[in-house]
C-alpha cells in the first residue's frame, strides 16, 4: 500500500466478511492503511430495488413489473438487501407469479424458500455450533436472551457466545435494539432469514422447542403474553398449566386493549382443554372478549357458556352479555327471551341486576318499534320503574338513559334532565351497557346539549384503551351525530367515516341503521349527493323497507335525499313512511325525527300547499313543546318559507332570534338566509344583505356547499355583492382544528398529538395545515407567537 500513495491509481477490492482463509492478516494491513477508505454499502433504495426487480424479470423473460405496490412489496420483504431481492426475483418468475398487487402474498410466502439455499450456504461455512443456535433464536425470536437460547440449542454460553459472534461477522444476527451492552438482545439481519431459519426446523422439532422456550420464559418471569405466543405453537396436551398461563396471558392483553389476542390466547386454552370446572369461566371470558370486536363470533361462546352455567348470579350476567349481543345483531325476539327468563331468576334483593336487566328490556322498543307483540308487556315499566331519586350505580344509570331515551322519543322535556343525571360524572366502567348509554347520549344531543360532547370524547377514549371495535363504532356514530346536528360537519364525516369502517371489521346490524343515516345527511349537506346514496344503500335496508326495525332513520334520509333529486312523489312517500316507523316506536319528537316537515316540503313542491302548511304546523306544535333551539328553529323556519302573506317575516324572525346563541350553527345559518330572503322579497335590501353575508360566512365555515350556493344565487337576485368572507382567523377553526392547535402550542410533537387524540399523524399535519393557513402562519414558532398574543389580548388590563 505505501508505494501505491505517489500513483494516480485506484484500487477497488471486495470482500465477504464471514468468511476466513489465511490471509487475514493481509487483509487487515490493508484496510487499515492510511488512504484506504472501507465503504460498507447500505441497502437500496425503494428506487433502486424497483430497478433491479425489474431488469431481472426482464432477464427471466416474464412480463416486467409495472404495478408500484408488488415493487414496494419486493423491497420491503428484502429490506432492499440486492443479494436477497435476486434470489426472491428468481423464485418469482420461476414460479410465473403475476407481477401485480394479486402476486402480493406469494413475495411474502415464497420469500424465505428463495433464500433458504442462501442462508444453507452461508451456515455451512460458520462453525457447527451456529446452526442450533440460529434455530433457537428463530423460535425465541427478535430480541433473544443468549442464555435462554444456548439453553434451547443445548450449547455452553461460552460456546453460544463464540457462535453468535460468528453470526454477527456473517451478518445473519444482529445485537437487538434497543440492547444491554452487559446483557445483548440477539435478532436476525432481516425477518425474510429468520423465516428461512424457522421454515427448516421440522413441526415435532418446532412444537417441542415452543415449548421449552415457553418454560424457559416463565421460569425467568418474563412478560405472560411472551410466554403465551409460545403456547400458542404447542400441541394441545390438557395440561392445566398451559391453561392457567394462557389464561394469565389473556387478562393482560384485554388490560392493554387488545381483545383480539385475549381470544386467541383464551381459544388455544379451550383447545388444550381446560378442566372441566374451568370451562364455563373460560368460555365467558372468551365471548365477553369476542363481543369487543365481533358480535357475530361472540355468540356461540356466550350461549355454550349461558347453556352450561346453572342457575346463578354468573348465568344472569351471562344473560345480560348474550342478549346485548344478539340485539345488536338485531334479533330483539332472542335477547327479550334471554333476558326475561334472566329477571325471573334474579333475587330482588340483587338490585343492581335488576337495575341492568330492566334497562335491556326496556331498549327493546326502542330498537325494534315495528313489533307490537314485543312492546305489548314493556312499555306499562316505563312509568313503574321512574325513580325520583338519582341511583349512582352502574345498573341505575343505564336504566336512567334508557327511560330518558323512551321520553326523549315521545317529546317529553324529562328526558333531558334524567339523561344529564345519568351521564353526569359517569364513572368508566364495562362496555356492557354502552347501548344503554347511547339512549342519553340521544336525548342531550337532540335537546341540543353540549355536555353530551364530554361524555361522548370519555367514550371513544375508553374504547380506545379497551380495544372494543363495537363501543368504538357506537361512540364515533353518536359523536357524528352531534357533530352534525352542531352544524360542524367536517367533524361529522371524520367521526362518521371513522366509524364506518371500524363497523365494517365487525357485525353491528343495528349500528348501521343509525350510522349510515347519519354520514348521508352530512354529504347531503356537504352537496355529495351520489356518495350519500352510496352510504344510505351500505345499511343494507331494501327498498322498500321492512315494517319491522329501527328504520325511521334510513327512511328520513332517503326522503331528504329523493327530495333534492327531483323525486318528489318517491320522497313524501318515504317521509310517511319514515313518520310510521317512528309512531311505532312512540315517537313524536321532531328533534330526532323531523319527517313532519320533510313531508311539509314535499308536499309543497308538488303544489299541495294547504297539507304542507297543515303538516309544518302540526311538527312546529311538537318542536314548541320539546323547545331544543335546532329543532323549533328549524320548524319555525319551514312553516315560515310555507306561510301565506307577511307571515313569513315573523316566524322566520323568531327561528334567527331562537337559534342566535345556539350550538346549532348551520340551522341558524340556514334561518339567516331564509330571513334574509324574505326581507329581500319584503323590499328590506339593507338588512337582508348583512343576514344573507352572515349566513355565507358561517356556511363557508362549515363546507355546507349547497347552502352556499343558495346564499349566492339570493344575493345575485337581489344585485347585491357579497362582501368579503375570508374564513379567517381563531374563531374559524373547527373544534378538532382547535385541539391540535391547543396542544401544538403547548409543544407536543404530531406523534404525541395523534396518539392523544387517537387519530393518525397524517390526520394531525392535514389539521395542522389548515390551522396554518386559516391564522396565516407558516411555522410552529409563529403558532405559539400567536396564542401568547391571543391570551395577552384576552387577558383583562
Amino acid at each position: 500500500m505505501p508505494r501505491l500513495e505517489d500513483i494516480p491509481v485506484c484500487v477497488v477490492g471486495t470482500l465477504r466478511p464471514f468468511e476466513t482463509n489465511s490471509q487475514t492478516h493481509t487483509l487487515d494491513q490493508i484496510v487499515t492503511a492510511a488512504p484506504s477508505v472501507l465503504v460498507s454499502p447500505s441497502r437500496l433504495s425503494a428506487e433502486a430495488s424497483a430497478s433491479l426487480v425489474i431488469s431481472e424479470f426482464a432477464k427471466s423473460g416474464s412480463p416486467e413489473p409495472e404495478d408500484d405496490d408488488f415493487l414496494s412489496a419486493c423491497w420491503s420483504a428484502t429490506g432492499g438487501n440486492p443479494l436477497l431481492l435476486k434470489e426472491l426475483t428468481e423464485a418469482l418468475a420461476a414460479e410465473h407469479v403475476d407481477p401485480t398487487a394479486a402476486g402480493i402474498p406469494q413475495v411474502y410466502a415464497l420469500g424465505p424458500r428463495a433464500i433458504a439455499r442462501r442462508v444453507a450456504m452461508w451456515m455451512r461455512r460458520l462453525p457447527p455450533s451456529c446452526g442450533p443456535l440460529t434455530c433457537a433464536i428463530a423460535v425465541l425470536g427478535d430480541g433473544a436472551d443468549l442464555g435462554h437460547a444456548a439453553e434451547l440449542a443445548g450449547l455452553g454460553r461460552d460456546e453460544a457466545l463464540q457462535a453468535a459472534k460468528s453470526l454477527e461477522h456473517a451478518q445473519i444476527l444482529h445485537t437487538a435494539v434497543p440492547s444491554d451492552a452487559m446483557d445483548p438482545r440477539w435478532g436476525f439481519v432481516h425477518p425474510l432469514v429468520r423465516a428461512a431459519v424457522y421454515e427448516e426446523i421440522t413441526p415435532a422439532a418446532c412444537q417441542r422447542a415452543h415449548r421449552t422456550a415457553a418454560h424457559l420464559l416463565r421460569d425467568s418471569q418474563a412478560e405472560i403474553e411472551k410466554v403465551a405466543l409460545h403456547l400458542l405453537r404447542t400441541v394441545p396436551s390438557g395440561d392445566a398449566e398451559t391453561v392457567s398461563l394462557l389464561w394469565s396471558a389473556a387478562r393482560s392483553a384485554l388490560a392493554r386493549g387488545s381483545p383480539e389476542a385475549a381470544a386467541k390466547y383464551l381459544r388455544r386454552a379451550l383447545a388444550e382443554p381446560p378442566p372441566a370446572g374451568d370451562r364455563l369461566d373460560l368460555l365467558f371470558a372468551l365471548g365477553s372478549a369476542m363481543r369487543r370486536v365481533d358480535s357475530a363470533a361472540a355468540v356461540p361462546y356466550l350461549t355454550e357458556a349461558h347453556e352450561l352455567a346453572g342457575p346463578s348470579r354468573q348465568r344472569v350476567e351471562i344473560a345480560l352479555s348474550l342478549g346485548d349481543t344478539l340485539l345488536a345483531l338485531r334479533r330483539a325476539e332472542e335477547a327479550l327471551a334471554i333476558w326475561q327468563q334472566a329477571l325471573a331468576d334474579t333475587t330482588p334483593q340483587d338490585t343492581e341486576l335488576l337495575y341492568q336487566l330492566n334497562a335491556c328490556i326496556l331498549s327493546i322498543p326502542l330498537c325494534e318499534p315495528g313489533r307490537p307483540d314485543l312492546r305489548q308487556d314493556i312499555l306499562g315499566r316505563v312509568a313503574a320503574l321512574r325513580s325520583p331519586k338519582p341511583s349512582e350505580s352502574t345498573g341505575g344509570r343505564y336504566l336512567d338513559c334508557v327511560i330518558a331515551g323512551h321520553d326523549a322519543v315521545i317529546g317529553d322535556p324529562r328526558a333531558v334532565v334524567r339523561a344529564q343525571r345519568a351521564l353526569h360524572d359517569a364513572p368508566a366502567g364495562p362496555s356492557d351497557g354502552q347501548l344503554s348509554l347511547s339512549f342519553g347520549w340521544l336525548a342531550l344531543i337532540s335537546a341540543d346539549r353540549r355536555e353530551v360532547l364530554g361524555s361522548l370524547d370519555t367514550a371513544v377514549e375508553q374504547a380506545h384503551r379497551q380495544g372494543s371495535v363495537n363501543d368504538l363504532t357506537g361512540a364515533l356514530t353518536y359523536r357524528a351525530m352531534a357533530w352534525l346536528y352542531q352544524g360542524n360537519l367536517d367533524e361529522a364525516a371524520a367521526d362518521a367515516s371513522d366509524a364506518m369502517h371500524t363497523g365494517d371489521a365487525s357485525s353491528l346490524d343495528l349500528r348501521r341503521l343509525v350510522l349510515g343515516p347519519v354520514l348521508a345527511e352530512v354529504q347531503i349537506e356537504q352537496g355529495a349527493l351520489s356518495r350519500a346514496q352510496t352510504t344510505l344503500e351500505w345499511t343494507g335496508v331494501p327498498d322498500p323497507a321492512p315494517l319491522t326495525g329501527l328504520m325511521y332513520y334510513v327512511l328520513y334520509g332517503r326522503s331528504h335525499l329523493l327530495r333534492l333529486q327531483g323525486r318528489t312523489t318517491e320522497a313524501l312517500n318515504a317521509a310517511l313512511a319514515a313518520g310510521a316507523s317512528f309512531s311505532a316506536a312512540g315517537g313524536d319528537n321532531p328533534a330526532i325525527v323531523p319527517w313532519r316537515s320533510e313531508a311539509a316540503l314535499c308536499l309543497h313542491l308538488l303544489g299541495r300547499d294547504e297539507e304542507a302548511r297543515t303538516m309544518a304546523d302540526a311538527e312546529l306544535r311538537l318542536a314548541r313543546y320539546w323547545s331544543a333551539p335546532r329543532s323549533l328553529g328549524r320548524a319555525l323556519r319551514i312553516a315560515g318559507t310555507l306561510s301565506e302573506g307577511d307571515a313569513d317575516v315573523g316566524l322566520l324572525r323568531q327561528a334567527v332570534t331562537r337559534l342566535e346563541g345556539s350550538p346549532a350553527r348551520l340551522e341558524y345559518a340556514k334561518a339567516l338566509a331564509d330571513y334574509g330572503a324574505a326581507l329581500r322579497r319584503h323590499g328590506v335590501r339593507s338588512q337582508a344583505r348583512t343576514l344573507l353575508s352572515d349566513a355565507l360566512d358561517i356556511a363557508e365555515a362549515r363546507s355546507a356547499a349547497p347552502l352556499v350556493q343558495q346564499i349566492l344565487d339570493e344575493l345575485h337576485v337581489a344585485g347585491i355583492r357579497p362582501r368579503r368572507h375570508a374564513v379567517t382567523g381563531p374563531q374559524s377553526l373547527t373544534p378538532s382544528e382547535q385541539r391540535v392547535f391547543d396542544l401544538a402550542v403547548a409543544g407536543h410533537t404530531n406523534r404525541e398529538i395523534a396518539q392523544q387524540l387517537f387519530v393518525t399523524a397524517k390526520t394531525v399535519e392535514v389539521h395542522l395545515s389548515s390551522v396554518y393557513r386559516k391564522l396565516g402562519v407558516t411555522s410552529r414558532r409563529q403558532l405559539g407567537a400567536l396564542a401568547e398574543q391571543t391570551h395577552a389580548a384576552d387577558e383583562p388590563e
